[in-house]
Formats: C-alpha cells, sequence, structure tokens
C-alpha cells in the first residue's frame, strides 16, 4: 500500500508542482504504481524474514551460551565437601563443639553454592575461600595457610574461582606429610588483577585440566577476561578481569 500510494502520490505531486516526470508514468500511472507496491512488499517481507531469522539466531546462541554457563557450574568439584563431612563425622566424638562449627561452615558454603547467580561479588568469594580452607583445615590440623589483602575491591567474579584456585592448590601441590601450605591472594587495583600464589609443589605443565578449563571459560564468557599461569616453580595464577556481568549479549 505505502508503494502503491507513494508513487501515485508523488506523481500527482510532481505535476502539481509542474516538475518534469517520465511520460509512461503519467500515461501508465495506476499499473506502473500497482507494481512499485507489489516490489515494496516484496522488499519488506524479505526484510522482515531477515530480521526475524536474525533475532532467532540472537535466541539460540544466547540459550546455548546459559545452557552451557549451567553446565559448567555443575561441573565443579565436589570431594571437599565429602572430605568435609567425613571429617566432621570423626569431630564428632571428640570435639563436639568443633564439630558443630565445621557444620555451620559447611551450611554456609552451600547455601552460596545455591545462589542462583553466576557472579559473586569478590568479598562473598573471598568469605567462601576463608570457609573453604576452615573446612580443610579440620582434614589437615591446620596446616593450610590463607594471606589475604586487607582490601578487598568491589569488583564481580564468577563464583567460585579463586576457591577452584584454592582447592587446585590443595589436590596438585600439597602433600599430607607437608608442615604447612601457603596460600597467597593479592589483588592489583590498577589492572583489574588477582594474583593467587602458594608454595606447593611445582606444576609440570601449564596445560589446564577439566576444573582449570572450566574457570578459564566462565572467565571469558562472563568478564571477557582470562587466567593465565604466570610462574610453574612458585605456583602462580592471575586472573585478569574485565567487564564482568551476567548480561552475555552485552
Amino acid at each position: 500500500l505505502s508503494g502503491f500510494l507513494g508513487t501515485y502520490v508523488g506523481v500527482f505531486i510532481a505535476n502539481t508542482l509542474e516538475i518534469q516526470v517520465i511520460p509512461t508514468f503519467i500515461h501508465e500511472l495506476l499499473p506502473i504504481s500497482f507494481a512499485i507496491g507489489i516490489l515494496t512488499y516484496i522488499v519488506g517481507a524479505l526484510l522482515y524474514r531477515f530480521v526475524k531469522m536474525r533475532n532467532q539466531k540472537d535466541l539460540i546462541d544466547n540459550e546455548y551460551i546459559e545452557s552451557r554457563l549451567r553446565s559448567l557450574e555443575t561441573q565443579l568439584n565436589p570431594h571437599f565437601l565429602f572430605n568435609a563431612l567425613n571429617s566432621i563425622a570423626e569431630l564428632i566424638h571428640h570435639d563436639p563443639e568443633k564439630a558443630e562449627m565445621a557444620i555451620l561452615k559447611v551450611s554456609s558454603f552451600l547455601r552460596n553454592t545455591m545462589k542462583e547467580t553466576a557472579l559473586l561479588t569478590l568479598k562473598d568469594e573471598v568469605k567462601n575461600v576463608k570457609d573453604y580452607v576452615e573446612l580443610e583445615n579440620i582434614r589437615f590440623s591446620g596446616k593450610i595457610k590463607l594471606h589475604l589483602d586487607t582490601m578487598v575491591p568491589d569488583w564481580k567474579i564468577p563464583k567460585f574461582s579463586l576457591q577452584l584456585l584454592v582447592e587446585n592448590a590443595l589436590k596438585h601441590g600439597f602433600l599430607s606429610s607437608s608442615e604447612s601450605l601457603n596460600i597467597w591472594i593479592s589483588f592489583d587495583t590498577q589492572n583489574k588483577k588477582i594474583v593467587i600464589k602458594n608454595d606447593g609443589e611445582s606444576m609440570r605443565s601449564k596445560k589446564f585440566g577439566i576444573g582449570l578449563n572450566n574457570l578459564k571459560q566462565r572467565i571469558e564468557l562472563l568478564c571477557h577476561g582470562k587466567i593465565i599461569v604466570e610462574n610453574t616453580k612458585e605456583v602462580t595464577f592471575n586472573i585478569i578481569l574485565g567487564d564482568c556481568s551476567e548480561d552475555i549479549n552485552r
């Protein structure tokens, strides 16, 4: 209709203003207007289909990325929880008060794991790490020493990012026969970087396993950031954060 009326009215206005028009338009105005109307409809229909297909692709991509994030979160290693529960079971007979405190720590930790959010504030993540280390220290008799910067920046970070790296240090770098394992977590506010270092066993390879690949993908998807191994002897990881947001289509 817009193509038909546009042509018809356009020729009429041109005649009124004495603007020269191709003679064919004047003699065959009705069929030409009708043809232009059909062409306008075809172009509009094609544009509509194109936009609709693009929107459908964006929706599918969005749902795929969200499902991928949910899948990555469900892969988080739960073994520390089983170890903590076994330790608590032993404590119940020897130190009931300590066992009760440990159960409250587990409860607090699980409450954070069940939050339906892919990002946590860095302060909440640090609290998570402290609870985790306290739970593991039940099993390792206080041999794990956590050293944290006193000033925690107001950042957001993918859930369990720090906890996973601390867990990785215990799993691959700490021997139960060792006197202690020191873990340092510091924050570089200028470069929006988190440095996690431990004095455990050296890394044999910079190749990431399932857990670290999980973390790498979540940091890329949610923060447009990255995780790198800075040092394999004095095991040091750097998490470099971009603009973290749960809006993955931003």
